[in-house]
């Protein structure tokens, strides 16, 4: 509540968003790193849903491993009896099958290796002249899990490759021992490859449904960061001008205390008034907050027929008043707005305008919207100036060249600046605010124009407010 253009400093960001700084990394037994530990640094994309593969828990995995074990085993112990001229089965062809298994199982996260040691096996198990059978289950299995694990991009490569070397070593071992005719060549490797395109498929729908459910996710933190910045805006906004107020009176009444009292009194009177609008303006948010279900307005409904009162609450200073018939018909959302504005404006004067007596508000309308020719329409803008007769700081001197611009290096943004722009930035409009042409402050708003009862083509009818209030009113 406390800091303008004209404090000592800038308080920190209220409120940073819970998801600031690195998220972690991908972990599991699926996921790739170069030591093999599954948060080391990858190769390829930083996305979650590009890093991890549907097959994360070592469960499916060893499920997976012992179907294929068993399949390859008693399948190829079934074909063995057909195949007289072939190597009779013994220990190391059971452990050749074997191997493919054991490394779905185990290390399918370190694409390279896995499918190495996989077609290696089987490579050695067909030229050494065992049997032919469905020993090739499991190493289609081992690539499979490959496209299944650790980075996309890097596991389709290792698995298309791997493919293409198994097609070779089938057809050398083929060509140097005889086997089974190129019907049933071609049919395992269109098995095969539909293996793969089922994994790739599986793969990309899991990768969609992570990241819908990661941008899900993102959109609730977004939505709790910005009620959270709404909430505190809104706060600010009622305390610190009606704190304000009762410290200045409070000092009048304390320094009037012991000479007039009916002074005094008149400043415990006020503090009194000021204090009940606070706290009603505090129940108006806090019932906001808490309501439940049905239409209710995201923030206090104001208009610009109850700036006549907020000025009149500046204590010590006096404030002139314009407002032009025609901003009357401004939409209740710009209407919100320009009371806010005003309002944090006039506390900002209390606060930090040192000598000020004086300070004027005005509220109109400027451009037509209508013109002969385009080049020469004017859009219609609501325009809020706030400026102020007080002393310019020593470090930030009268600008005489002032001309509804901003220099950033003369302006140290606040709570109550910062909730300002935030504001009229999500009505589309623009803040400017600096030190004025004959010292002081000035600010002004400028925000595209919307008649009272008109619904914008991207506003909602239902709670007249476009999206972008709807994130952050």
């Amino acid at each position: 509540m406390v800091g303008d253009g004209r404090s000592a400093g800038s308080p920190g960001t209220p409120w940073g968003p819970p998801w600031r700084g690195e998220r972690p990394g991908p972990t599991g037994p699926w996921s790739w790193s170069h030591d093999g530990s599954g948060s080391g640094p990858s190769d390829g994309p930083t996305d979650p849903a590009e890093l991890t593969g549907p097959f994360d828990h070592r469960r499916p995995r060893l499920f997976l491993a012992i179907v294929t074990a068993l399949v390859a085993v008693l399948g190829t112990l079934g074909a063995a009896h057909g195949q007289p001229d072939a190597e009779p089965l013994d220990a190391l062809a059971l452990a050749l099958v074997l191997v493919s298994p054991v490394v779905l199982a185990t290390i399918p996260r370190r694409h390279v290796l896995a499918a190495a040691l996989s077609l290696a096996a089987t490579g050695a198990y067909l030229l050494l002249g065992y049997p032919w059978g469905p020993v090739f289950v499991p190493t289609v299995a081992v690539l499979a899990g490959v496209m299944l694990a650790g980075p996309a991009a890097h596991g389709r490569v290792v698995a298309w490759s791997g493919v293409v070397v198994l097609a070779g070593i089938t057809v050398a071992a083929a060509t140097l021992r005889g086997g089974p005719p190129a019907v049933a060549l071609l049919g395992g490797l269109a098995w095969t490859t539909v293996a793969l395109l089922a994994a790739g498929g599986v793969r990309g729908r899991v990768a969609r449904m992570t990241a819908v459910r990661a941008a899900r996710r993102e959109h609730e933190l977004n939505a709790v960061t910005a009620e959270r910045l709404r909430i505190a805006r809104e706060l600010h906004d009622v305390l610190a001008h009606s704190l304000s107020a009762i410290n200045v009176q409070a000092g009048v009444g304390l320094h009037l205390l012991d000479r007039d009292l009916e002074q005094a009194r008149a400043a415990l009177a006020a503090i009194r008034a000021t204090s009940s609008e606070s706290l009603d303006e505090v129940r108006t948010v806090l019932g906001i907050v808490r309501a439940e279900g049905g239409e209710v307005p995201r923030s206090p409904a104001w208009d610009l027929g109850a700036l006549p009162r907020l000025v009149g609450q500046v204590p010590g200073v006096v404030v002139g008043l314009t407002v032009e018939d025609a901003a009357h018909d401004a939409a209740p959302r710009l209407a919100g707005i320009v009371y806010r504005v005003v309002q944090e404006s006039l506390t900002n004067v209390q606060r930090h305008a040192a000598g000020a007596t004086r300070a004027t508000v005005e509220v109109r309308v400027v451009g037509t919207g209508e013109a002969s020719s385009p080049r020469s329409a004017r859009p219609r803008t609501l325009v809020v100036t706030v400026s102020d007769d007080g002393a310019a700081p020593a470090d930030r001197p009268a600008d005489p060249s002032w001309a509804g611009g901003l220099d950033d290096r003369l302006v140290t943004e606040g709570y109550g600046l910062r909730g300002m722009r935030e504001r009229v930035t999500d009505a589309g409009g623009t803040l400017t605010a600096g030190p004025g042409p004959r010292g002081g402050f000035l600010v002004e708003a400028r925000l595209p124009w919307e008649a009272r009862g008109a619904v914008g083509p991207d506003e909602d009818p239902t709670t007249d407010r476009t999206p972008a209030d709807q994130e952050d009113p």
